[in-house]
């Protein structure tokens, strides 16, 4: 769906409907209406719109003008635009459509063009930077007054800049010395102190058999370096230097192949999904906040990207797994799935260059066209996946390194990770949304043995079945195990079911131990958690045990570990981290059953200091 309002900030800012120039206000007006676009899909305080306008010297009125100008801009979008001005907790929130806005087209003209000359494909390239910055309409903002607007000219003309600069390195390296070498001239008239701009002068005035004047712009540049900044010119720049007057200059080869990238695949949509599963129990909540993550994305700038975290044996996998094909609808250009065996499973996590290479294939890429270094199909992939919409699943995540060479590179496209450690990181850099499932609470967990066992079965005897969710610590995987072996013995009373389990060993874990299917069994998946702690967290893992319940405090910790309360709150940090402890209030944490059972294991200590009944309280739903 194309916009029917179209906004400019590269130049005087201007708004367009359906290709008619409108109003966008006086200037203090375009101002508010510049800092709204800018921070598009995000509220903006009243406060933060007035620092904008006036900054330290906003007069009493400014307030007043600022809900002005907000009227205004809402009589100038329509009701019946697909763009829009709310207050939104507390803050003015515009929605536009992604490519409403001309800075968003120019910055995916820029992203594309860099995937393509990763690719090698310089023609591509050079045409989609020729193209964006054609979008330019003179300086950014052009007659915006307000600090806001200063600093945006700043940043966005840097933007321009670097752009410019890509799309002449291109002609160079495409051999276009003569035409580059007019170009950059003048480029460097305005930016005289810009090395990057002086060398690639040198290079294309090289090319061109025009050594002297290569080496003249050389000393140029130099004395302006230490006349105005006192200092001398870079490494690289002496280095370009030093190679012309010796003669010794390598010119960049040079080849007019276009397409090597996108244009040269024949696409082809991947649908690697694992088979569904029945639908979830209780996990509503959970998939609505995804839903709305989706439905937020066109107004955003940037890949949309979810973290699934949780304990061991809460369903990560299977939420993920769920969720994406509830979603396969919107993404029609496919959905490519890996398991990158970040849980400790025994094997090392998988390289991302490795995952690359599958994602490459599936997509269309020939064998013989998978670049052969991981920055090369890292800028393929993403190439690939300009412009299009498609849906990445990164089951069993290590970490944020393994992982951010696999996200797509503009909007449009989502992932939805599945990690065992909280990726702080991920969220930090792609504002990620962290979503942690809980353990079930007591009434979803009855409806998901009823759903497994029939509803008859369950409800005959009530009392069974809430100590079979106590045993299972209300966890997914346990209680799938419980409910497994329970289809197989249809006559079998709950009751029964349930006394067999409590008597099943010294651990509370024996249960739920699977010889013959390693995914059901619960000690093996704590297990994998286990292993990625540090030592010093491992260590404060099995102390805890000795504790008689699942809920303790920060000197209850100090006290089990020998080690003072600053020691131990960083090192439960690590713990929460590994999502084997979680903090209900500042001082207080909790851990499930289990987890305090296979602590207990570890640290060889009796497990029936870990009572079921301390976990017969619902687990807090709050994220």
């Amino acid at each position: 769906m194309h916009a029917d309002l179209h906004f400019s900030v590269l130049g005087p800012v201007r708004l367009h409907r359906r290709g008619v120039e409108e109003t966008a206000g006086q200037p203090r007006q375009c101002a508010v209406l510049a800092s709204l676009l800018l921070r598009a899909g995000r509220p903006v305080s009243l406060t933060k719109l007035v620092e904008d306008v006036w900054g330290d010297e906003a007069p009493p009125s400014a307030v007043g003008s600022v809900r002005t100008y907000v009227y205004r801009l809402r009589r100038a979008l329509g009701e019946r635009s697909d763009s829009s001005l709310s207050l939104v907790d507390g803050g003015y929130l515009l929605r536009v459509q992604r490519d409403a806005v001309d800075l968003n087209r120019f910055k995916e003209k820029a992203a594309r063009a860099r995937e393509a000359r990763g690719c090698g494909d310089l023609v591509t390239a050079a045409s989609l930077l020729t193209e964006g910055l054609e979008m330019w309409k003179g300086v950014a903002l052009a007659g915006v007054p307000g600090p806001f607007a200063d600093q945006q000219r700043g940043v966005l003309g840097e933007l321009r800049l670097a752009c410019a600069e890509e799309q002449l390195a291109c002609e160079v390296e495409r051999g276009r010395y003569a035409e580059a070498a007019a170009e950059l001239s003048a480029l460097l008239v305005e930016h005289p102190l810009r090395e990057r701009v002086c060398g690639l002068l040198m290079t294309a005035l090289y090319g061109a058999g025009r050594q002297s004047e290569a080496l003249t712009v050389y000393h140029t540049t130099s004395h302006l370096l230490r006349q105005r900044l006192g200092v001398s010119p870079s490494k690289e720049l002496q280095h370009v230097h030093e190679r012309i007057l010796t003669g010794r200059f390598e010119l960049p080869q040079h080849t007019e192949r276009s397409a090597v990238g996108r244009n040269a695949v024949s696409y082809r949509t991947p649908a690697q999904l694992p088979a569904a599963l029945p639908e979830l129990v209780g996990r509503e909540q959970e998939q609505g906040q995804v839903e709305r993550l989706v439905a937020d994305a066109d107004a955003s700038s940037s890949v949309t990207v979810c973290v699934v975290g949780g304990v061991a044996g809460v369903g990560k996998t299977a939420f993920a797994t769920t969720v994406a094909h509830r979603l396969a609808d919107r993404f029609p250009d496919g959905q490519l799935f890996a398991d990158l065996q970040g849980d400790a499973s025994g094997t090392d996590p998988r390289d991302p260059a490795e995952v690359l290479t599958d994602f490459l294939r599936s997509l269309g890429v020939r064998p013989d066209e998978v670049p052969e270094t991981a920055q090369a199909r890292e800028l393929m992939f993403r190439g690939l996946l300009a412009n299009r919409r498609v849906l990445v699943v990164l089951d069993n995540a290590s970490s944020t390194e393994q992982v951010k060479h696999l996200l797509p590179g503009g909007p449009g496209s989502m992932a939805l990770i599945t990690s065992r450690m909280q990726l702080h990181a991920l969220v930090a850099a792609y504002q990620a949304l962290p979503l942690t499932l809980l353990p079930l609470s007591q009434a979803d967990a009855r409806s998901l043995l009823a759903r497994r066992l029939g509803a008859t079965r369950t409800a005959a005897e009530p009392e069974a079945v809430d100590r079979i969710i106590q045993l299972a610590g209300q966890l997914p995987l346990a209680l799938a195990n419980i409910a497994a072996r329970a289809a197989y013995r249809p006559q079998l009373r709950l009751h029964t079911l349930a006394d067999e389990y409590e008597a099943s060993g010294n651990s509370a874990l024996d249960a739920f131990t699977s010889e013959d299917d390693p995914v059901l069994d619960v000690r093996a998946s704590l297990a994998r958690s286990y292993r990625l702690l540090d030592p010093e967290a491992a260590s404060l893992f099995r102390a805890l045990s000795v504790w008689p319940g699942t809920v303790f405090g920060m000197s209850d910790a100090a006290s089990m570990s020998a080690q003072s309360e600053q020691r131990v709150r960083q090192t439960l940090t690590r713990l929460i981290r590994a999502h084997l402890v979680s903090e209900i209030v500042p001082g207080r944490y909790d851990w499930n059953r289990l987890v305090a059972a296979y602590a207990a294991e570890q640290a060889g200590t009796d497990t029936s200091e870990v009572p079921a009944t301390a976990v017969s309280h619902d687990p807090p739903h709050d994220l």
